[in-house]
């Protein structure tokens, strides 16, 4: 498929850069999704933005917002290494700005500084990635260094630094540990931009770097494939054992990102084993999952915001009965859930039913190794939803059934049309496509088909969309025939007296919101189950006996790279820095010796070269 044509270019006063910015169908897709969530988002944050008028400075925020929302689009636009360098630097800049609005909060000061560190780690290696592409290719532009052949061994190399570059955005694991920070203290249109959008500039990175180098060795899909399986399980298990709603929703674009990963796998396996139809099935799927994550997850957030700014607590443990006083939000989240559990009619179930029918056409048509990573990526991603389906049952009774577990403040004024507007046009989105998927899907297999750079075809959309109207229409009639039967039911009941009676409550005279099951209590099957996995410990002891005494219990899962591998590396990172700092040789003085040191050394490379 050829590029089209760049809709600007014109020098630029910066060392070997140059303000070109190109659209292609891939970068097309990633602004559709940067479209209609930047949109949505900018909506619902006037409304939600009102409870901090004339306590901060709203002008500051607002800068820094657009500003991201320009960086989005001028990463995905960009044609040339050094702006594309420039905006992805300005996006986690003004990202940390965002995260870091409530200040005040120490916890927010520490989820921007473990943000900034990670965003420029990671920084650090696209440096070196574009330096190798531009020492052979000797131009930093993408269209030239995409025509630049590059060997085996080096194309290896550049592909680990974009995995490990673009991988602690997008949220790989074990670099995913700033999400689950940044998102409870992020203002809740900001966490939906950056679940929704950020993590997807990862995905991006990713997926450009994979059209500028062709074809790879199979070993990289193997290991991207392998990627997305950990990445997949391991956040929808962390999810579960999370008592907060956002970090909760957190972990789950982890396991999301996950789902696109293996989709990409998929598509690189068939690229390299020269397997079209499940390459571009593979492809199209992570594409369309891109789009449709975007949607519900960005949904999700801003309803979580929402129930939050309305009942002051994010801890599920702490409410209950949120239907009751939010019943449009609740409606709403519902769709979300549904929609990111896979379930059918609704958006999520139709990128993943691509990656699956890509999945088991590599059953037939691959090697051996490629088999048994499809059935391992198979069974991964039914764990995954089930999973996925599990924890969000959790979160919806926990949180908008049942009876509230404390009283709500009172509600200071009343909701904002601009808040929910946003949310009912992205719920209508999410089961529009879910009916309708192939309106949607014909652009992510335009997508697809670029990234596996082959002729563009129709054929591949015709085989997989011609069957798919039929079990849409088979779905609708059974839901239609179940709603007939049920409105019969109340019809031919309506005369008749029902007596109420009050729900067995183990001799109990009263309700109480002490007999309903809390978050950690109804996961805790599934926890226990994989606690070896998941690090979970529990504080007390379990209540005994008839009679038991006054006793307290706590349960929690602790994200092991966090704890056993980072906060270590960076303890003994700090340490060092203090013993150098200890040792007076920090001076300016000698800050000055390193940079002329450094210059001489970029003079004799140059000379050499």
């Amino acid at each position: 498929m050829e590029d089209m044509d760049s809709i600007l270019r014109f020098p630029w006063h910066v060392p070997f850069g140059e303000l070109f910015l190109k659209l292609d169908p891939l970068n097309a897709l990633f602004l559709a999704a940067v479209a209609v969530l930047v949109a949505c988002s900018s909506v619902y944050g006037i409304g939600y933005m009102r409870q901090y008028k004339g306590r901060k400075p709203l002008y500051v925020h607002v800068f820094f917002y657009v500003l991201l929302a320009a960086s989005f689009v001028t990463v995905l636009l960009a044609n040339n290494a050094i702006l594309f360098l420039c905006a992805w630097e300005t996006m986690s800049i003004s990202t940390y700005f965002l995260i870091v609005f409530n200040d005040e909060r120490s916890a927010a000061r520490k989820a921007g500084f473990l943000y900034f560190i990670v965003a420029h780690s990671g920084t650090f290696c696209l440096f070196l990635m574009f330096l190798l592409m531009a020492q052979v290719s000797g131009t930093m532009n993408f269209d030239v260094i995409s025509n630049t052949k590059f060997s085996s061994g080096l194309s290896g190399i550049i592909f680990i630094l974009a995995l490990m570059g673009f991988g602690v955005k997008a949220g790989f694991l074990p670099g995913h540990f700033w999400l689950p920070h940044a998102h409870p203290e992020a203002p809740s249109h900001v966490s939906a931009l950056l679940s929704g959008i950020a993590i997807k500039t990862g995905i991006y990175g990713i997926c450009r770097v994979l059209y500028i180098l062709g074809v790879l060795p199979v070993w990289c899909g193997y290991l991207v494939l392998f990627i997305g399986v950990i990445a997949g399980l391991m956040g929808v298990l962390y999810a579960l054992g999370q008592h907060e709603l956002k970090k909760l929703l957190a972990y789950h674009s982890i396991e999301n990102i996950g789902i696109i990963t293996i989709g990409l796998g998929l598509g690189l396996i068939g690229k390299s084993c020269n397997q079209p139809y499940v390459s571009v099935l593979g492809f199209s799927g992570a594409l369309f999952h891109v789009i449709n994550h975007a949607l519900f997850k960005g949904l999700l957030f801003l309803d979580a915001g929402a129930v939050i700014q309305r009942t002051k607590t994010g801890e599920i443990d702490r409410l209950g009965g949120v239907a009751k006083i939010m019943p449009l939000v609740s409606v709403l989240f519902l769709v979300g859930a549904l929609s990111i559990c896979g379930i059918p009619l609704f958006n999520g179930f139709m990128s993943e039913f691509l990656i699956y029918l890509g999945l088991f056409n590599g059953l037939f048509c691959l090697s051996l190794n490629g088999v048994v990573s499809c059935v391992i990526a198979i069974l991964a991603l039914a764990l995954m939803g089930a999973l996925a389906l599990a924890c969000f049952t959790k979160v919806y009774g926990s949180v908008f059934l049942g009876i509230p577990r404390e009283t709500f403040p009172p509600q200071e004024r009343p909701s904002s049309k601009l808040m929910l507007a946003p949310m009912m046009i992205l719920a209508g989105i999410c089961i529009w496509i879910g009916i309708a998927p192939w309106t949607v899907a014909h652009f992510t297999f335009c997508g697809g088909e670029y990234l596996s750079r082959i002729p563009s075809s129709t054929d591949h959309f015709s085989y997989v969309m011609g069957s798919l109207p039929a079990v849409i229409m088979v779905l609708i009639i059974f839901i239609a025939v179940a709603s007939f039967l049920a409105f019969m039911k109340y019809r031919v009941s309506r005369g008749t007296l029902v007596t109420g009676r009050a729900t067995w409550n183990c001799g109990y005279p009263v309700d109480s919101p002490k007999f309903q099951y809390t978050s950690s209590s109804f996961a805790s099957s599934i926890v226990e189950y994989f606690k070896s996995v998941l690090f979970f410990k529990r504080h007390g002891e379990r209540i005994d006996g008839y009679f038991p005494r006054h006793m307290t219990m706590h349960s929690g899962v602790k994200d092991f790279f966090e704890d056993s591998v980072f906060r270590p590396m960076f303890a003994k990172a700090v340490h060092l820095s203090r013993a150098v700092d200890k040792k007076n040789i920090l001076f300016t003085q000698m800050y000055l010796m390193y940079i002329f040191i450094f210059l001489i050394f970029l003079m004799l490379w140059k000379l050499r070269g």
